[in-house]
């Protein structure tokens, strides 16, 4: 499997963390690290997955982590980007994240929801 980027940037009053390529367990570090920087930087953080092609588990556990963050910190806010009809938006739906976590098509969409 090809490893995936996990990219961080600023954008309007939010940290966006993106994820491009294939994700699993190899680039979880990675993604937990960005989340823990942008949550430690700011208190609202998008995860856009819409250039993601896989996602496995630890992906879905690294988001459920963030929403305790965004629970814990009544600050802090999550919502993610998966574009329906896609790999991942059905993994978040049968994962159920999609009820945990507020979930938009587009990031313009996300960016304009926090």
């Amino acid at each position: 499997m090809a490893v995936g980027e996990v990219v961080v940037e600023h954008d309007q009053d939010a940290w966006v963390v993106t994820l491009r390529g294939e994700h699993d367990v190899s680039t979880n570090p990675s993604l937990k690290n960005a989340l823990q920087d942008a949550f430690g930087s700011g208190s609202k953080v998008v995860v856009d997955l819409s250039e993601a092609g896989f996602i496995d588990s630890s992906v879905l556990r690294a988001l459920i982590y963030g929403r305790r963050e965004a629970v814990e910190h009544a600050e802090h806010e999550l919502v993610v980007v998966a574009p329906s009809r896609t790999f991942v938006r059905r993994v978040l739906r049968l994962a159920t994240i999609d009820a945990m976590i507020r979930v938009y098509e587009t990031r313009t969409d996300a960016l304009a929801a926090i």
